[in-house]
């Protein structure tokens, strides 16, 4: 098919559809449009390929996929609308949870099918089940979808601009994580699972043989983009969205060298710019709790946001983020030295403690809902910031992921870290008050005993218990913090990226915010838009899931907003 508009001569164009942003969202639309048969530029302002999603663990959250099947799990239509129903009560535009369900399904297949990618589900059991289990419509996994054992030798010298980080070689397969409870893994255990996060050494590959998680997902968009004609430019800066007639018809960008050029663009542009985690202006003006640390990379700084707004686009859903606290990695040799907290809290031996030395909240539930833990304010006081993790000697001799923050015998104690010979020893040092902190852990290691939280509930959820440790009993969740060494790590409020921005429809498009209808040519995919289940967080990989669903959806129509030359 010819990808000109009808009545415009196809050498004023310098492509049919540009993307902004190479992160899942605007690769899965570049792919998209490609295989279409559009014509496709990818912008990126960094000097590498992948943006978040090549630093994340690359996990797609897909109800009703049809890989479920395949290992076991039975899924419908009615249960994932049942079940995202339920975890968004009533918030934000109820056809996104339509375009998830009846859409997502499609993209992975033709993702498969078109773009020559491989996903695999996760296996029933373990942590890849629903964040909310308790909800009706969940399931115990096969909804989250990652990619398979990527090799980096086909790209050539392309593979230098893809984004590696020293977690993206292929080691396992990323299912067994979860499956075979790699996180439970001893200090010196021969398996590889639990030390993908562990903090970087230096010496990894700087392009691995084979690629996993976030970086494998990218690799697998991006060779099947190549293979279709996209276009990828790095270090290009978008600038502006070039609107005429009351259409977005291309970008003007900014290169290397600060030179400018305008690109334009027949069907239209998608910005999939990510989050705004790093302007601090932004997280000030439109967040409603503090993000101190994000696992978005430092380039995220609102771009798209900007760019739309000043061309009359609306927002929504954008004060909210995808939460996860956030802590040390455990060494000083990387950008940002933290890392999303999640399996290091919900072991046993372990408790989270306000500088009041008073628990807070359930330490076990998924890392989205502990958000809402960090922005109690009682009397203009944040009540549970700073928070510490609280972990006993035991413990840190047990499971690696807590292991990894103690340092090594003889080496200095960083700054985040307390340690303490006695309870009393370690509240001193985390100058909090020994009397109350010594009777919060005596309550809490009587409900390790009793193997009943009174307080939280911790345990009692199917999700708690995967995160647990099964041979530590009567609750997997609760052990008693009482061998010595005690160790006490600052836990920060953080978030995988924020959310929300350009309001989008069912098909992408982004809309006005005087007509209220959609802006021609202007669409928007991940979390520089509303795209997705607001407010929550239904299971591993939705972030994801919602963006190359979105991604998916605006090349769509984009491609079908195209019309033949009369008589080509």
């Amino acid at each position: 098919m010819s990808s000109s508009l009808i009545g415009s001569s196809e050498n004023e164009w310098d492509a049919d559809f540009i993307v902004i942003g190479s992160g899942g969202a605007g690769l899965t639309g570049a792919l998209t449009a490609a295989i279409k048969g559009l014509r496709v530029i990818v912008l990126e302002k960094t000097s590498l390929i992948g943006g978040t999603t090549a630093v994340s663990g690359g996990t797609s959250w897909i109800p009703n996929n049809h890989l479920e099947a395949g290992v076991g799990v039975a899924d419908s239509r009615e249960e994932a609308l049942a079940y995202l129903n339920a975890c968004i009560i009533g918030v934000g535009d109820p056809t996104h949870i339509d375009v998830l369900v009846d859409h997502g399904p499609e993209v992975i297949k033709f993702l498969e099918e078109e773009g020559g990618m491989e996903f695999l589900a996760t296996r029933p059991g373990g942590s890849s089940m629903d964040y909310r289990s308790w909800l009706p419509g969940a399931k115990v996994g096969g909804r989250a979808l990652v990619v398979g054992k990527t090799a980096t030798a086909p790209f050539g010298e392309f593979a230098s601009k893809l984004r590696i980080t020293h977690t993206s070689a292929w080691t396992f397969d990323p299912r067994d994580y979860n499956s075979e409870a790699m996180h439970l893994d001893a200090p010196g255990a021969q398996r590889p699972g639990a030390s993908v996060f562990a903090p970087p050494t230096g010496e990894e590959d700087a392009i691995p043989a084979n690629l996993a998680r976030g970086a494998a997902l990218v690799a697998q968009l991006v060779r099947g983009g190549l293979a279709h004609g996209v276009d990828y430019r790095v270090d290009v800066r978008a600038e502006e969205i070039i609107e005429e007639n009351g259409r977005a018809v291309g970008v003007r960008v900014s290169g290397p060298d600060g030179e400018a050029q305008v690109l334009r663009a027949s069907a239209g542009v998608l910005v999939a710019t990510g989050g705004f985690s790093h302007d601090e202006e932004l997280k000030r003006l439109w967040l409603s709790r503090r993000i101190q640390y994000s696992c978005e990379l430092e380039s995220n700084s609102g771009d798209g946001h900007r760019m739309g707004m000043a061309i009359g686009a609306q927002t929504a859903g954008i004060g909210d983020a995808w939460w996860m606290p956030h802590l040390p990695l455990g060494s000083d040799n990387s950008i940002v030295n933290t890392a999303g907290s999640r399996e290091d809290r919900a072991l046993p031996h372990v408790m989270i403690v306000n500088d009041k030395a008073k628990r807070f909240m359930n330490e076990s539930i998924n890392y989205h809902d502990v958000g809402k833990y960090f922005d109690s304010v009682v009397g203009g006081w944040e009540q549970n910031f700073p928070a510490w993790l609280v972990f006993d000697g035991y413990a840190a001799r047990r499971y690696a992921v807590l292991a990894w923050k103690v340092p090594a015998e003889g080496a200095p104690t960083p700054d985040w870290l307390r340690i303490g010979a006695s309870l009393a020893d370690l509240a001193r040092e985390m100058e909090v008050d020994p009397t109350v902190f010594e009777a919060t852990v005596e309550r809490f290691n009587g409900f390790a005993q009793a193997g009943v939280d009174e307080d939280f509930q911790r345990g009692e959820t199917a999700y708690d218990r995967a995160w647990g440790d099964p041979a530590n009993l009567p609750n997997p969740c609760l052990g008693a913090l009482s061998e010595g060494p005690f160790y006490a790590v600052r836990m920060y409020a953080g978030a995988l990226s924020t959310r929300g921005g350009l309001r989008v429809d069912d098909k992408g498009r982004v809309y006005s915010a005087a007509s209220q209808q959609p802006i021609p040519g202007l669409y928007a995919a991940g979390n520089c838009s509303n795209g997705g289940p607001t407010s929550c967080y239904p299971g591993p990989g939705a972030t994801l899931g919602a963006a190359l669903t979105f991604g998916y959806v605006a090349a769509m129509d984009a491609a079908d907003s195209l019309a033949p030359v009369e008589g080509s």
